[in-house]
């Protein structure tokens, strides 16, 4: 049996976010506690989920994170491959390679949503692996360029087959952890592609160097670095489960636990292994215009993303170090950016806050920018292109935990985090911005990705206010009254549907009801949680 919220409830709540709800709420009827998010409360829990987490990041976040520095090496081995003879064996224009970051950028970033509900549709572990192997073939076709159109073809193509495998990774990541642990992992996976750029930088220098009359060393690179990529996507085939209550690396007891937390934690109705999608889902996304907002200034924070990590190399050649020196002078700022990422989204998952957090990395990267684009002093210059890289990569994962966390329908959830793919855009922008006439110094370019940078940490940080502003006027009210398992577990989505205090602390009939396992009974339906 179930019963409507107490009388004096009302309203569809909106899940808010930057002061999230507790974990543990208590009903004003009950003394037993309530969760609204999964947290770990005993010993037991706590037992299983460092066994269960420590499983889950060695294959699943391992897996994502190596193949994330496969997508970033294989997406911009292109401009160190640029530092070499490339252009001339290719019989490239000096602007091709600028051009080739636009061109990449009109496949991979409008094909993201479709890209992640095909994920969502057919399954992450078939869908994950066939991109790892598509665009690795694709890569390793870069090594038969002979001119302009060839290249033109091949990165429209390998930007469509790299679009769905960021904001893919990131959707199963959502359901397989709690959201507030996903935020680092999320991060680490994200700092992946600092990592691209470093290694991607050795890698390059050393592969440039063994080229011979029969085999050019840039074939070489696209050739070593794309048949990596196949390898890894046929070990995701084997290494991804189908579903997480029937992964293969995980023990009976551990499959039951990681599905119970993520049903408390996803807020959901939805079974588990559920993959349908349905108009609704995607014009609920379309019509929150905070999310829409938060994925806007977000674009503005990961631009110089899409810009250093193809053009750091030329910048810091622009500095005074010469051809492929260039391309090794370039690891450090990566391996800063790297470890500034992963303490800075701990912090966050830490702190439960994800704005400040934003803001703070775009903050850094503001900074590093000015004295890059005012210097003359090459040193100095290349010191702070450390700073810069210290906050370019904080934006992108936490964006995407912020809006996975506060959408807690598996259908929006894959549809918003597609979406936050079109920050990608930043890609078009700086495949323009970054042309070969501003080089060496690239003083212009910088300019303009400070400005947009400080417009983005005033717009991020106004996004805050409004939730901030949201949450002081609605406090959720919790209650569940069940027949034989009064107060048990109840889902977010299913929460905020049914109860919310309006700005004067006074409360109507919602005409929702909620099962004890949290199942949406209004005549809404599942399709309509507000998130």
């Amino acid at each position: 049996m179930t019963q409507a919220p107490p009388p004096g409830c009302k309203g569809v709540a909106e899940h808010t976010e930057d002061i999230e709800l507790a974990s543990i709420a208590k009903s004003p009827l009950q003394d037993k506690p309530v969760r609204t998010h999964y947290q770990a409360t005993s010993a037991d829990e706590i037992s299983v989920d460092k066994r269960l987490n420590l499983k889950l990041d060695l294959l699943i976040t391992g897996l994502l994170s190596f193949g994330f520095v496969l997508c970033g090496i294989d997406k911009t081995n292109i401009g160190y491959a640029a530092t070499s003879t490339f252009v001339a064996d290719a019989n490239l224009s000096p602007n091709a390679i600028g051009n080739s970051l636009s061109i990449f950028s009109a496949t991979y970033v409008p094909l993201q949503p479709l890209s992640v509900l095909a994920a969502r549709r057919f399954g992450s572990k078939y869908w994950i692996s066939g991109l790892l192997a598509a665009w690795g073939a694709l890569s390793m076709c870069h090594a038969l360029i002979k001119n302009q159109a060839t290249l033109i073809a091949l990165r429209l193509l390998l930007g469509a087959a790299e679009s769905g495998f960021t904001p893919s990774s990131y959707y199963l990541m959502s359901t397989v952890y709690p959201k507030y642990i996903v935020g680092l992992r999320m991060g680490i996976f994200s700092g992946m592609y600092a990592i691209a750029g470093a290694f991607g930088g050795l890698i390059a220098y050393g592969l440039l160097q063994i080229g011979s009359s029969n085999i050019k060393g840039w074939q070489i690179l696209f050739l070593f670095e794309g048949g990596l990529t196949v390898l890894v996507g046929i070990a995701a085939f084997f290494i991804i489960p189908k579903h997480l209550g029937t992964s293969w690396f995980l023990t009976e007891s551990e499959r039951a636990h990681a599905v119970r937390r993520m049903t408390i934690d996803s807020a959901s109705s939805e079974p588990e292994t559920g993959n349908g999608i349905n108009i609704r889902d995607i014009t609920d996304v379309c019509r929150d215009w905070k999310k829409i907002l938060i994925i806007l200034f977000n674009l503005l924070g990961v631009l110089p993303v899409n810009a250093f990590t193809t053009f750091l190399p030329l910048i810091v050649q622009g500095m005074g170090y010469e051809g492929t020196k260039a391309s090794l002078m370039s690891v450090s700022p990566f391996i800063v950016g790297a470890i500034v990422l992963v303490i800075i989204v701990w912090s966050s998952d830490r702190c439960q806050e994800r704005s400040g957090h934003m803001a703070g990395g775009m903050f850094l990267s503001a900074i590093g920018c000015i004295v890059m684009a005012t210097s003359s002093n090459p040193r100095l210059r290349y010191g702070f292109s450390h700073v810069c890289m210290a906050g370019v990569f904080v934006s992108g994962p936490l964006a995407a935990a912020r809006l996975a966390g506060n959408t807690p329908l598996m259908g929006p959830r894959s549809f918003v985090l597609g979406l936050n793919g079109f920050t990608n855009l930043g890609g078009v922008i700086a495949g323009q911005l970054y042309a070969a006439k501003y080089a060496t110094n690239y003083t212009l370019p910088l300019i303009v990705t400070l400005v947009l940078i400080v417009v983005g940490i005033f717009g991020i940080l106004s996004i805050r206010v409004v939730y901030m502003r949201t949450n002081f006027r609605r406090l959720p009210v919790i209650v569940v009254i069940s027949e034989h398992h009064p107060l048990e577990v109840i889902s977010t989505s299913a929460l905020f549907q049914a109860i919310s205090l309006d700005t004067k602390g006074k409360c109507t009939p919602s005409p929702t009801l909620i099962d004890k396992s949290g199942t949406d009974k209004s005549p809404m339906g599942k399709g309509s949680a507000a998130a």
